[in-house]
């Protein structure tokens, strides 16, 4: 081994190789290049203590122009395999199969809807999708757009309260996309129409970054049981486990409006 100069303000401590000698340190102060390195090659023996720089495991990291997918975040929220789920005495039908549903998140879907029956008598649930290409790590965007959308809402209709839930997902895609219901009073609304538009104009910046995907048939008038019971297996799927924990711990899987009974 050649010898070396110990190097006390970091770096990397230099010797020179070569068949016919063994080089010696430069003397007092180490240098960045050998002064030899012309002549000879260097064997170079870091000296910091700075690993190597590794992926972050709940965000997606650029390595040789691949975005990876992040790791999954632990989730200690409980599923449900039942084909059923009660709540404040009623039984619905809910979409569990495969993969099963969160109960942490159907509930306060069930409970925003039940206030919603209560208040208007008339439920109309609005089911759609929004799409991102690019992976944040955040939900900023679609705190935004239910913002833009509330206030779009209540201009055109009257609204004096909206219910809605929202969840986070992210399978084979790089990027995050979400689920979202709206529940609104049915007695002022005819169609989906017009509230498409306006969720449209309230995601989508023109870039084609954010998008919205077209769903047959996306809305139900909740005002008996038979239709209730529709409703409500179709908006449990947001409540599906598959695709969710694919971000930070302090990013969240769903959030749902707050309405009071």
């Amino acid at each position: 081994m050649p010898n070396l100069a110990e190097n006390t303000r970091g770096g990397f401590d230099i010797a020179e190789l070569t068949h016919k000698s063994i080089g010696e340190a430069l003397p007092v102060m180490v240098l960045p290049v050998s002064e030899t390195a012309l002549k000879a090659r260097l064997f170079l023996l870091s000296k910091s203590n700075v690993e190597a720089s590794k992926n972050t495991p709940l965000e997606a990291v650029v390595n040789k122009g691949v975005t990876t997918k992040p790791k999954r975040t632990h989730n200690r929220k409980r599923v449900i395999f039942e084909d059923t789920f009660s709540h404040n005495g009623k039984t619905y039908r809910v979409n569990a199969s495969k993969s099963g549903l969160y109960a942490e998140i159907l509930k306060p879907i069930i409970e925003q809807f039940e206030i919603g029956l209560e208040k208007w008598r008339r439920v109309f649930v609005l089911r759609f999708d929004l799409h991102t290409h690019v992976f944040t790590k955040d939900n900023v965007r679609i705190t935004a757009f239910r913002k833009r959308l509330f206030q779009k809402l209540k201009r055109y209709y009257g609204f004096k309260e909206i219910g809605s839930c929202w969840v986070r997902e992210q399978e084979r895609a790089k990027s995050q996309h979400y689920h979202f219901v709206l529940f609104l009073n049915g007695n002022l609304i005819r169609h989906s129409s017009i509230i498409n538009e306006m969720i449209r104009a309230a995601w989508d910046d023109g870039t084609g970054t954010y998008t919205m995907p077209h769903i047959k048939h996306p809305f139900h008038f909740a005002d008996r049981e038979s239709i209730v019971q529709d409703a409500i297996y179709r908006v449990s799927y947001l409540a599906k486990p598959r695709g969710k924990g694919y971000r930070p711990p302090q990013t969240k899987d769903f959030q749902c409006s707050r309405m009071k009974a």
